[in-house]
């Protein structure tokens, strides 16, 4: 086996060379979208992982990816409006369907459990509600203000244009950075998405719809701040 993945790789890099390792990294719970400039050994460390049994792992898996041929859009290889179009139909629009039915799923299940499950569907009520309102008003900001800059800047590459778009960036990551830490504490809060085992369907469908949008989110803001981000500073 040739490693192709090196442990001083960052996480956004071999996501972007090898998207299925967004897969084991989710099974560890190590943070490739938010985290994504640290480097493979620093994260694997920070949470006390065999750094050399999951680098084993990641060129095992890479090895059987390429042998099997998979096609992939390698995003680093678009142009910024075509990743941006992506995300707005693909990312944005799951978001968007799936906040209000998460919303309405939550209230059903706050109401039917609230008596013996208080303390835990209470803190999970505001956290999701932050989360909510975090993302909305994000996508909206993403929507009509930082793709038409980023458009504006792929086609008069205006240094004041880029400034703007550096600046909002900035702001960009931070929000994504906020968004991931709700998402941490509601993982942490929810066990891991486990539902108590006196719980109904719909309790269980809360959790598991709340856990598909986590990982949708961390693609999003992966290919963000790792792919777009990176293309249009490099663009000038």
């Amino acid at each position: 086996m040739i490693n192709k993945i090196d442990k001083k790789d960052t996480l956004g890099q071999i996501v972007s060379n090898f998207p299925l390792a967004s897969e084991i990294f989710n099974k560890y719970k190590i943070d490739y979208c938010c985290g994504g400039h640290d480097n493979l050994e620093s994260a694997l460390i920070e949470k006390n992982l065999n750094v050399a049994g999951i680098l084993k792992e990641l060129n095992e898996a890479y090895e059987v990816f390429v042998q099997s041929n998979n096609e992939y859009i390698d995003w680093r290889k678009e142009s910024p409006i075509n990743i941006i179009n992506h995300i707005v139909r693909t990312h944005h629009a799951y978001t968007k369907k799936e906040l209000p039915n998460i919303d309405l799923l939550m209230m059903k299940i706050l109401k039917a459990h609230f008596s013996h499950h208080q303390e835990l569907l209470l803190k999970l009520h505001k956290l999701f509600g932050l989360l909510k309102i975090e993302l909305e008003e994000h996508l909206i900001k993403e929507e009509e203000v930082l793709f038409p800059l980023i458009e504006k800047y792929s086609n008069d590459k205006s240094d004041i244009t880029l400034a703007k778009v550096s600046e909002f960036i900035k702001e960009t990551e931070s929000e994504h950075d906020a968004a991931g830490d709700l998402l941490k504490e509601i993982r942490e809060l929810t066990n891991d998405f486990s539902a108590p085992k006196d719980t109904c369907t719909t309790f269980r469908l809360v959790y598991a719809q709340i856990e598909a949008l986590e990982k949708d989110l961390f693609t999003h803001i992966h290919l963000e701040n790792s792919v777009l981000f990176s293309l249009v500073s490099s663009e000038k």
